[in-house]
């Protein structure tokens, strides 16, 4: 039995303003080969279809006509998609009974009884190959919030220090128990699971450093022992949590949805069970049809930059599968006509400019964070509108004082904007 894990299409997404329904259609293109051509019974999706609760009528027909199309040219290929972080559980829970009749089932939510016993039957789904006889069972577990779990659900159970991870861990160890009591052949059990499992690693592009999970919005790894394989959804990166005793992996996105992933192998999993029942995994890259390039790999002086620029190839024609390109050049002051400069250089050259940045020539004395004009939202949320002023000055500036002329007027202007907020 064949069956494909994949996660994080994020349907509907774009860098700015550009679209990549033509990276998507690609993929989609790509994955239907893939399931012709190795026979595939299966296929997991692990969350995060859309990547908004709210995706556009273009983005929900590219999902459904690429379920029809699948069905008519593989009437026997299972389908098990989950709702992720950025899915709507009732907007995809709608299409659910209309799905079935494409052999596709959509879980979007655990559903409790009143007295808070989880219908967990309702998350299990029998796994079968060509000739009928079923090979494994899988137990679809879509993403899961604190507020989707009764108060009472639980009580009672010692398996973390964690309310809600204690929880997470009770419904895990039901599901398995159930799956084992249907599972009477040695058949295999696969878990589906959209969330952050302590120990996953996210790698920053311009470091070496990993950030590694690791809070109590995160799982430990140890919540998957007893199943077979964990079908992980949630981090965009691929990579193997755990190969032993439950083979976990992070199938990551299929293409790269920032440019913080532009060095991700994006694909999926093709999962085998072979006729001694063992299970094995190999990841499928996903062709890029669409290139994410930093120019240059490294920031240099404006002048060369422009320079390099220069040299890329010309445009003859808009095309779907121009680069987009990441601009980065050196400078320590205010650069006023830098980003005119820029543009007015990749005007006639056959790429899309994403984004520029500024980084400071100073690099011996500021980390990597404060070498970048950039700021992050989180940053944003903490500070009040003269500390982003005076921050956004010292980016452009490299001075760590505004002048009190200066000062004086964004203060005016702030109270302008106070006053007319009143």
């Amino acid at each position: 039995m064949k069956i494909i894990h994949t996660s994080d299409w994020h349907l509907g997404c774009a860098l700015d303003y550009y679209s990549r329904e033509y990276e998507h259609r690609c993929f989609l293109d790509f994955l239907e080969r893939t399931v012709k051509t190795e026979q595939v019974d299966a296929l997991i999706v692990a969350g995060d279809i859309f990547d908004t609760a709210n995706p556009a009528v273009d983005s929900q027909k590219m999902l459904y006509s690429f379920l029809i199309r699948l069905y008519s040219s593989c009437p026997q290929l299972q389908v098990i998609l989950t709702a992720g972080n950025h899915d709507s559980a009732s907007r995809l829970g709608v299409a659910g009974g209309l799905l079935e009749f494409v052999n596709c089932h959509a879980v979007t939510r655990v559903e409790f009884e009143e007295n808070g016993r989880p219908l967990l039957e309702r998350l299990v789904f029998p796994l079968k190959d060509h000739s009928g006889k079923i090979c494994a069972f899988c137990g679809a577990v879509p993403f899961i919030r604190r507020a989707d779990l009764p108060a009472q659900y639980a009580e009672g159970e010692h398996y973390h220090e964690d309310p809600f991870a204690n929880a997470v861990y009770a419904l895990h160890r039901q599901l398995l128990e159930l799956m084992k009591g249907m599972a009477q052949n040695g058949e295999k059990l696969i878990v589906i699971d959209h969330t952050a499992v302590a120990g996953g690693s996210i790698r920053e592009e311009d470091s070496e450093h990993q950030i590694t999970i690791g809070s109590l919005e995160s799982i430990p790894a140890d919540l998957f022992d007893g199943f077979d394989y964990a079908a992980l959804g949630h981090i965009h990166k691929y990579q193997k949590i755990t190969e032993e005793p439950c083979l976990s992996v992070y199938s990551g996105s299929p293409i790269p949805v920032s440019f913080a992933e532009i060095n991700y192998h994006n694909g999926f999993e093709l999962i085998t069970i072979d006729d001694s029942g063992a299970l094995s995994q190999q990841h499928i890259e996903v062709p890029r049809t669409v290139q994410l390039q930093r120019i240059p790999q490294q920031a240099q002086e404006l002048d060369e930059v422009i320079r390099q620029l220069e040299q890329l190839p010309e445009k003859t024609a808009d095309s779907e599968s121009d680069p987009f390109i990441e601009v980065q050049f050196l400078s320590d002051g205010f650069e006023p006509r830098a980003l005119e400069k820029i543009k007015a250089a990749v005007a006639d050259r056959a790429v899309r400019l994403f984004r520029v940045e500024r980084k400071s020539r100073n690099t011996s004395q500021q980390s990597g964070d404060e070498q970048s004009s950039g700021i992050t939202a989180v940053e944003v949320e903490r500070l009040d509108p003269v500390s982003v002023f005076s921050r956004f000055y010292r980016s452009q500036t490299g001075s760590d004082s505004v002048p009190e002329e200066l000062s004086r007027e964004f203060m005016q202007i702030l109270d302008e904007v106070r006053q007319n907020e009143q």
